[in-house]
């Protein structure tokens, strides 16, 4: 009896959190994955990896810098390439972790789940292939359900078995069907709620779970709430330009082009000091808005001054190339 009450206090100490190195280097990869510092969080990624190589942990993380990266590269093949591989990588992992019963069960399960749960993610949002996407949503929901059964106060799975209930919750009537001879089957109510848990409760997922909060409210064209949670992650995260066109897309749904247009040149205004790059990306938003209410020459003027301030990236770059082009037509 002394033996396994042992042998379960070393397994509960054994939860990757419980190393204070390992909780360190889970939370700058967050902090700056959602920062848009991608080289920084895959760097702390990386150490993770190199101190528990046999744990899915640091391999899940870097497959997440990857959505992001393409977020902000869209249509870059290259990132898409390097975010597969780095999601097999961290699904084998997770398989050869379960065998092995060095890591608590429990933590493996939920590391495997959100590896499957971020692989359908990209899958919408990079390749609009949404019944691969409810494929691999099912089999994140399979290990999900798993860590919920084990336990119940897990509340960083709360946002993938939260998602799942909201999503085939509220699927449009012409896909439903098809997504319940599959199985997938939702409640969109008691989503919400396990989402609104995982925001206040989840030990890393809380971010995460206002994210796809974010999106579910936007799903419901519920504007204010969606508004609210968009700024709160904003303000969190103010060097994430990725955001802008999160906040671009709520300003084209309710069709006020133009008054997104001047909430771009405020943070334009609040930037160009601070950084130069973050207010590139807003007056690039600007233009786009501009554009899609019909206002060509005002945003070949915004689009001047955006070409006219120093500094940028590759995936900038190529974003107002492609905005130039359009505009040429």
């Amino acid at each position: 009896m002394v033996g396994l009450i042992l042998t379960v206090l070393l397994l509960a100490n054994n939860f990757l959190y419980n190393d204070p190195t390992a909780d360190r280097l889970i939370r700058q990869t967050l902090q700056n994955t959602y920062s848009m510092k991608i080289e920084e969080a895959r760097s702390a990624a990386k150490s993770l990896q190199e101190l528990f190589p046999d744990h899915p942990a640091g391999y899940t993380l870097m497959a997440e810098t990857y959505w992001w990266e393409a977020q902000s590269d869209p249509g870059n093949s290259a990132i898409s390439d390097k975010y597969y591989a780095a999601h097999d990588l961290a699904v084998e992992k997770g398989e050869s972790a379960l065998k092995s019963s060095k890591y608590p069960k429990l933590e493996i399960t939920a590391y495997i789940a959100s590896a499957h749960g971020s692989y359908a993610r990209f899958k919408v949002t990079q390749e609009q292939a949404f019944f691969g996407a409810l494929r691999a949503g099912l089999r994140a929901h399979r290990y999900a359900e798993e860590v919920y059964e084990m336990d119940k106060n897990y509340f960083d799975i709360y946002v993938g078995i939260g998602a799942f209930n909201y999503f085939t919750g509220s699927l449009p009537g012409v896909i439903k069907p098809f997504a319940w001879l599959i199985g997938a089957r939702g409640d969109r109510d008691l989503g919400l709620q396990q989402l609104k848990t995982a925001m206040t409760k989840a030990r890393y997922s809380q971010t995460e779970a206002r994210i796809v909060y974010y999106t579910a409210m936007l799903e419901e064209k519920n504007w204010p709430e969606a508004w609210s949670t968009l700024e709160r992650l904003r303000k969190d995260y103010p060097d994430n330009y990725v955001l802008y066109v999160w906040v671009t897309d709520w300003y084209r749904q309710q069709r006020r082009n133009l008054a997104g247009a001047e909430y771009f040149e405020k943070v334009y205004s609040e930037e160009i000091k601070r950084s130069p790059v973050l207010a590139k990306y807003a007056l690039l938003e600007k233009v786009q808005l501009q554009d899609a209410e019909g206002r060509e020459e005002e945003a070949l003027r915004t689009l001047s001054r955006l070409k006219a301030i120093p500094g940028g990236d590759a995936a900038l770059t190529r974003r107002v190339q492609a905005v130039e082009r359009s505009l040429g037509n």
